[in-house]
């Protein structure tokens, strides 16, 4: 249900090229865009790979793209039910040994398969329901959709999370944390460093991300340029705010490449980790923060679980605007320091969450169960 070459470049994309570079062929089976705000519905170009293949399941666009009540759920049903016969039919005709599964939907696909299953927890499926729907834990939906998530994970051969927070969750005798990270910069790419020290944000702009601190950080410090880059539901009411408030200083890019998305991220002096706190978001593994480390840029963070629980002394903290408005006042004034911290930062994340080692660890989890690696299919 993720589409592959889109704005928010997501773990799956990144993941999987790696494992894609390791030798093996990958088979994606996407939705069409929606055409909606969203950054999974937003296509960008993306690089791509020899080993993988990436089919797209025609669907009438007229439904496809009608706005109506709860219709993200429904659609993804709708999607699900309509390529099952065709993720059926390419685990048999192509001989999958792993189909890799993400989300609660794709259920369906296990009806009548016999192929061995991998489990994602890429992000806490039952809290985001409860934002998503806004539905407690006794609703019935919920209650169903528990049912049916702990029924994929008994049905699985193993099972792979983000962080800690979910793997203490996962009742399975093959699990795995197996994280988000970053991929080496490209040679030769940047932007010229501009004069004016620059607050930047990379990733998306959806519910789960405090943008509005962003914002209020960017009202207090005129003096600084905001670089925010991304798209997301969230989009038209930051850009309202940022013209309703005349900020000459904050500066949104829309939805760009991952690659020039990189490229002037190399041209940010600070990056921005900011988060509502919520139970989603603390059991997050945030892509945009390997990415700024990997670049060597200081970086601020919400403190959650996930990110406390990784940190080795190479991050700053804030949760309110006084503290956001502190720390980027004081980065500003301290940069060897900073620097040296983000350096740091960068060493962590080559030995720990760069794509190439994820990936590593990601196929000898996956050869936890007895199987054949040579085709992995989404």
């Amino acid at each position: 249900m993720a589409r592959w070459s889109s704005a928010h470049a997501s773990r799956y994309y990144h993941l999987l090229m790696h494992v894609a570079a390791h030798g093996h062929r990958i088979i994606v089976v996407q939705p069409p865009s929606r055409q909606s705000t969203e950054a999974n519905d937003i296509d960008v170009v993306l690089r791509e790979h020899s080993n993988v293949k990436v089919i797209t399941v025609p669907i009438s666009s007229a439904f496809w793209n009608a706005k109506f009540p709860m219709e993200k759920l429904l659609k993804k049903l709708y999607f699900t039910f309509r390529s099952a016969a065709m993720v059926r039919r390419i685990c048999k005709s192509e001989q999958i040994d792993l189909l890799y599964l993400y989300n609660i939907p794709q259920a369906l696909y296990l009806l009548g398969c016999k192929t061995r299953v991998l489990f994602d927890f890429a992000d806490d499926l039952m809290a985001m329901l409860k934002v998503e729907l806004s539905i407690s834990e006794h609703h019935l939906l919920y209650r169903l959709a528990d049912a049916v998530l702990g029924w994929m994970v008994r049905r699985s051969a193993v099972v792979i999370c983000i962080s800690a927070p979910l793997f203490d969750k996962i009742d399975h005798p093959h699990k795995f944390i197996i994280p988000n990270g970053a991929g080496l910069p490209a040679d030769g790419v940047g932007v010229p460093r501009p004069s004016t020290f620059t607050v930047g944000y990379v990733g998306a702009f959806e519910y789960s991300m405090d943008l509005d601190l962003m914002i209020a950080a960017a009202e207090r410090l005129p003096q600084y340029p905001f670089l925010l880059i991304g798209a997301g539901r969230d989009f038209a009411r930051i850009k309202e705010s940022v013209e309703r408030k005349r900020l000459a200083n904050v500066e949104l890019t829309g939805a760009l490449s991952h690659d020039e998305a990189m490229r002037l991220l190399s041209g940010m002096d600070v990056c921005l980790n900011l988060f509502h706190k919520t139970e989603v978001s603390h059991a997050v593994s945030p892509l945009k923060l390997f990415e700024y480390l990997m670049r060597s840029k200081p970086a601020i963070s919400t403190r959650l679980k996930e990110v406390e629980r990784i940190d080795e002394h190479f991050l700053y903290y804030a949760d309110t605007v006084d503290e956001v408005v502190e720390r980027i006042e004081y980065i500003a004034a301290h940069r060897t320091e900073a620097r040296a911290m983000a350096e740091h930062g960068k060493d962590v994340v080559l030995k720990k969450f760069s794509w190439d080692t994820i990936a590593c660890d990601f196929l000898q989890a996956v050869s936890a169960s007895p199987k054949k690696e040579s085709e992995i299919a989404v």
